[in-house]
């Protein structure tokens, strides 16, 4: 196709123009048809395809060949390569922890979202929320984690092979873990631990603060102080200064496995539905009892304490109790001058050979009559041990 150059001078300036008889630059290339395009070409730029065409400070066309990786970017030098400030969605590498992160430098808040719905803010205190966009009660959580709504989801679940979760307070301000049951129900459980890979939760105990459940021991209590006292295992009350227990306690010197206020009980039934509660006898000092039934030989029977009872026992304060099963003048006790025992002898200096029923109680050594406790403390609350 024959070409027309047309050549336009205005003023002392000139503008060339091809396929264009009015030419608004120095060099004009108009488009002759859609077809005909006015592009020009330099040979030396058509290869590598996709290089970017440059200028240089004088005017001089140049190119920046493409590295070949569509990963790279057109930096600010004109060279292609990874950005150092670009987080990928295929992954970065060669970071550093002290300089690169991912966040803001102002003071506002990081937000993630799933289905343009927020899922998770970092606050710029440092404190975190998931699933929710407001403080959880108690407000001031360092983590807030709220559950989708409906039942069988969980807030949180944590699984190792050493802890599962772990709680630690630096201050006598609340406790590592707390579990607390948000409702006003008469039902629910506070806190929930399950071991030796139990699967069923429990309902006849609810409610309940604190449930434990395990094949050997649902829940195991022990005092490491080897200086403070009162200390022990276990405490438990209704939140009553006037009703609680210890369990497992040292105080005063002493060794206790329980230790408390209120009565010791059994429950017996009568096999109707009846159900009838029985009270333990309480004394001012520990004693340890043993009972039995023997009969005289001529007129005496020797009784010996438990051999295995003999070194706990003050047998120097042993009491006894007999009591004739048959019609005799009466029966008497005397006790083995090497208190190993004791002999029941019939009165008057009988020679039968009555039955009897024998009993008796000694005091436990290195005890005395109502032997120091220490009270619970009032430092918090009625109910602290």
């Amino acid at each position: 196709m024959k070409r027309t150059i047309w050549f336009l001078a205005v003023g002392l300036a000139q503008n060339v123009g091809i396929g264009t008889t009015a030419p608004t630059h120095r060099l004009h290339l108009a488009d002759v048809s859609p077809t005909d395009k006015g592009l020009l070409r330099v040979d030396a730029l058509a290869s590598p395809a996709g290089a970017i065409g440059t200028f240089s400070p004088v005017g001089n066309l140049g190119k920046v060949n493409f590295t070949g990786d569509p990963k790279d970017l057109l930096r600010g030098d004109l060279t292609w390569g990874p950005d150092a400030t670009d987080w990928r969605l295929v992954g970065n590498a060669g970071t550093d922890p002290t300089q690169h992160f991912l966040g803001t430098t102002d003071n506002q808040p990081l937000v993630f979202r799933t289905n343009s719905v927020e899922r998770m803010r970092f606050l710029t205190d440092g404190r975190v929320w998931i699933n929710t966009t407001t403080d959880l009660t108690p407000a001031n959580n360092t983590l807030n984690i709220l559950s989708q709504a409906g039942a069988g989801q969980r807030a949180l679940t944590a699984r190792s092979d050493t802890i599962g979760l772990y709680g630690e307070a630096t201050a006598d301000l609340g406790p590592g873990i707390a579990g607390v049951y948000a409702s006003t129900a008469t039902g629910g459980i506070g806190f929930f631990a399950r071991g030796n890979a139990l699967n069923t939760f429990p309902t006849v105990i609810n409610p309940a603060g604190f449930v434990a459940q395990g094949t050997i021991r649902g829940i195991m209590g022990e005092a490491r102080s080897t200086t403070v006292e009162p200390r022990m295992g276990g405490y438990f009350t209704n939140n009553s200064a006037a009703t609680w227990s210890r369990v497992g306690a040292r105080s005063g010197g002493n060794n206790y496995k329980i230790q408390g206020t209120g009565t010791v009980n059994t429950v017996v039934q009568n096999g109707k539905g009846g159900v009838y509660l029985l009270t333990a006898p309480e004394a001012p000092e520990f004693l340890f009892l043993d009972f039995g039934q023997a009969r005289l030989e001529r007129g005496q029977a020797y009784i010996g304490l438990e051999p295995v009872l003999l070194p706990h026992i003050d047998t120097q304060r042993l009491q006894v109790w007999v009591t004739p099963l048959e019609p005799c003048a009466g029966l008497y006790v005397v006790r083995d001058p090497a208190g190993k025992g004791f002999y029941v002898r019939e009165r008057g200096s009988g020679q039968g050979a009555v039955a009897f029923m024998w009993g008796w109680s000694a005091p436990v050594k290195s005890w005395g009559r109502f032997p120091p406790v220490s009270p619970p403390s009032r430092r918090s609350s009625p109910g602290q041990p």
